[in-house]
């Protein structure tokens, strides 16, 4: 049996906690979260532990691998106190907030020999992983661009979220899904050239658009907004055109398994409830793909290197909408 440790009580957690439950020869055995670990072990993961931080959690529980599922800002602290026990780490996305802290985070991967994962997640969904797979295979011939999109609507203040020092936005918390699938697609990428406005009510509403030019000569064009109107659902698409084909997928295109009971529901969709009429998402797979890479050694496919370079490409986004120009990943330094 896997020991894992889950180090965050708020929506991931419950995402992990529910995967990792569907999972044979995994369980979560303890929670740490200043917070909310108890009440969130009582709802979700009764048979677990809590703990007020994973420094308690560490000194007092044998884990084999911990889930970092804190803030983005928190990130670098917590892998670093982890790693230096010798313990495996998969850390939710983005990889930190700036770029001091994923070199920080690195080396701390590499001086204590761990497996770690960062968990970007679209490149385990089904869709999104036949869809490379298809294009490996030759099905568009040459890729020539690509088309993203990765939005939803929200209600009230959303804590640290709308603090930009602490999440860095929708560039960097939101479109860095799509910019990672890209990468993880089309290669390495030459600049990137973006818009992108904000306004606050409760919240803080923000709408981006990000033209990325690969090395390659591919186009990729990256839409990712959220914005403080509940109503509006959660939507995510991709097209993939080349010299010899053009592959598409929509989330308002598919008609998902359908159940009509006594109780109706009026929420928008949400992408990582447990709800899903498929228990192999993208989470399930993820996590499956993590712990066959404990079990047998071998390199996760989104290793740390991988995580910085998406930031990366995030932080260039950031930077070419403040400057008002391309930017090259490259040119990116400490922000």
């Amino acid at each position: 049996m896997t020991r894992i440790a889950l180090v965050g009580a708020g929506g991931m957690a419950g995402v992990y906690a529910d995967r990792i439950d569907a999972i044979d020869g995994a369980d979560v055995v303890a929670v740490a979260s200043p917070s909310s670990a108890e009440s969130f072990v009582d709802e979700r993961v009764p048979s677990a532990t809590a703990y007020a931080d994973h420094e308690q959690l560490c000194a007092n529980e044998a884990v084999d691998a911990v889930a970092v599922l804190t803030p983005t800002h928190t990130h670098r602290e917590i892998v670093a106190d982890v790693a230096e026990r010798g313990i495996d780490v998969i850390c939710e996305k983005p990889l930190a907030r700036t770029l001091e802290d994923a070199r920080a985070i690195r080396e701390a991967v590499e001086a204590s020999g761990i497996t770690f994962m960062t968990a970007h997640a679209v490149r385990f969904f089904p869709q999104y992983a036949e869809a490379k797979a298809r294009v490996d295979d030759g099905a568009v011939g040459e890729p020539g661009v690509a088309r993203t999109k990765r939005a939803f609507g929200y209600e009230g203040a959303r804590g640290w979220f709308d603090d930009v020092e602490k999440s860095g936005g929708v560039l960097l918390d939101l479109a860095i899904h799509d910019f990672d699938y890209l990468r993880w697609l089309l290669g390495d990428v030459e600049h990137v050239f973006t818009r992108h406005t904000d306004w606050s009510r409760e919240g803080t509403s923000e709408v981006s658009h990000s033209l990325v030019r690969f090395e390659s000569g591919a186009v990729g064009h990256v839409e990712a907004w959220w914005i403080e109107v509940p109503t509006i659902p959660f939507t995510e698409a991709f097209e993939i055109a080349g010299d010899e084909g053009h592959i598409e997928y929509d989330i308002d295109e598919v008609a998902p398994i359908e159940h009509y009971g006594m109780e109706a529901t009026s929420a928008p969709r949400d992408p990582v409830g447990d709800d899903l009429p498929l228990r192999k998402d993208g989470y399930y797979r993820q996590l499956e793909h993590f712990l066959d890479c404990l079990e047998t050694g071998s390199e996760p496919l989104v290793s740390v290197e991988e995580g910085i370079e998406s930031m990366r490409l995030s932080l260039a986004a950031i930077e070419s909408a403040e400057r008002g120009e391309p930017v090259a990943p490259a040119e990116v330094s400490d922000r």
